[in-house]
């Protein structure tokens, strides 16, 4: 089997639109979360979130359709820089495009108040009221090449992580010789918004501002939504070096797995997420103790922060104390089907750069959340060989990726 290179990345995050900018921010603890601009938040009861505030260059015929729906033109933005870091200028045919995100984007005020009452009108307009998954899929491919296979994947918030899993795995068999993989998301409309807060899951302590999501903090109350995209470029590590592109790591492993345990609680004792990160560490060829960072799924909802502290305990029995764990979400907000991709890139740039992002709302671990949290807001010196990335979703999906420092 091949080992596997990422020679691209690209982001659009609620800190920072392009991968350096997206670094600082993140580095310095720098909070992208504030009030919801997107639509009039002022009757519900959540009115944070992690809006994407920096411009996109994007060409007309994306543009008109990020009016729409803006994640399209994260994708395509966040596809863009990826490619371009790759030195990549076309997707040959043998490429795979693999894509993760969440929902449909509705015109809900369209569906609500259209004066047309039969049914068939409605449906027979469809095109107007809603943006199709593929059409991010669609519209990267019109713009870069036509690869031979071409995917969305809609698994909550594991999607972009299982994306570039699945992609790994196509380039360590043979199967493709390049992948275009991860994620785009932007839940920040009155359906998203309205939907998570009726689950409870997300904070209403909106007089709190940028350090509302506080991952494993004693007084945590809830998850804040974020929106953008990310992606990576993925090829054979030895034909990345005899091309002379830079090497940002190595993909080393992936595991993934369904507990279905329920539609959004996650199971109790972490057992799905337990057994996505010793999947990793399998395919990985690792022992544990090879883990030197831990980028965790870090909600900061009370149930997921201490069902996936225990599961890291777990499989970590012998170094937990000594992991350092960080928790991105605290500053960019949930990207929800995108959150597997960004912070898989958090994980590629804590490599390049030696650093550990900080949590840096974290004042108090709560009970059961014990682990080294990278606390504060300076990052931490690193110079560990492999990190992990872990993604748990709605339904049980979890997925965990693990990378190792590029030494090209």
């Amino acid at each position: 089997m091949r080992r596997v290179a990422v020679t691209g990345f690209g982001a659009v995050s609620p800190i920072g639109v392009g991968r350096e900018a997206f670094w600082a921010a993140l580095a310095a603890g720098a909070s992208g979360i504030g009030r919801i601009t997107r639509f009039d938040c002022s009757t519900f009861a959540v009115q944070l979130a992690g809006e994407v505030r920096g411009s996109l260059d994007l060409p007309a015929p994306v543009r008109a359709v990020a009016e729409r729906d803006p994640k399209v033109g994260f994708a395509f933005a966040a596809a863009a820089e990826a490619l371009a870091a790759a030195g990549v200028a076309r997707l040959a045919p043998a490429s795979l495009l693999h894509l993760g995100t969440s929902l449909e984007s509705f015109d809900l005020g369209a569906l609500v108040f259209d004066e047309r009452r039969d049914f068939r009108s409605v449906v027979e307009g469809r095109d107007l009221l809603q943006v199709p998954l593929d059409t991010a899929a669609r519209l990267v491919a019109e713009a870069f090449g036509r690869p031979r296979r071409s995917l969305t994947n809609v698994s909550a918030c594991a999607a972009s992580a299982q994306a570039i899993g699945h992609g790994f795995a196509a380039v360590r068999s043979g199967e493709v010789e390049l992948v275009l993989a991860g994620g785009f998301d932007s839940m920040i409309n009155p359906l998203g918004v309205g939907g998570f807060q009726l689950l409870g899951a997300l904070s209403t302590e909106n007089d709190r501002g940028a350090s509302a999501c506080r991952p494993f903090d004693a007084s945590r109350g809830g998850a804040v939504l974020g929106e953008g995209a990310a992606m990576l470029v993925l090829e054979p590590l030895e034909k990345a070096r005899a091309e002379g592109r830079t090497v940002l790591a190595e993909v080393l492993g992936y595991g993934s797995t369904l507990d279905a345990h329920g539609l959004s609680a996650p199971d109790p004792e972490g057992r799905g997420a337990e057994r996505a990160m010793r999947a990793a560490l399998a395919d990985a060829g690792l022992a544990p103790e090879a883990i030197g960072h831990i980028n965790a799924h870090g909600t900061g909802t009370r149930l997921n922060d201490e069902v996936e502290a225990a599961a890291i305990r777990r499989v970590f029995a012998g170094t937990w104390q000594r992991i350092p764990v960080s928790a991105t979400k605290s500053v960019t907000g949930h990207l929800i089907g995108a959150a597997g991709a960004i912070e898989a890139g958090a994980c590629l740039l804590a490599l390049v750069k030696g650093l550990f992002p900080p949590n840096p709302w974290l004042r108090k671990v709560a009970p059961g959340c014990e682990l080294d949290h990278v606390t504060g807001t300076t990052a931490r010196r690193f110079d560990g060989e492999h990190v992990l990335s872990n993604s748990f979703g709605f339904g049980g999906q979890n997925a965990s990726l693990i990378f190792r420092r590029s030494h090209a």
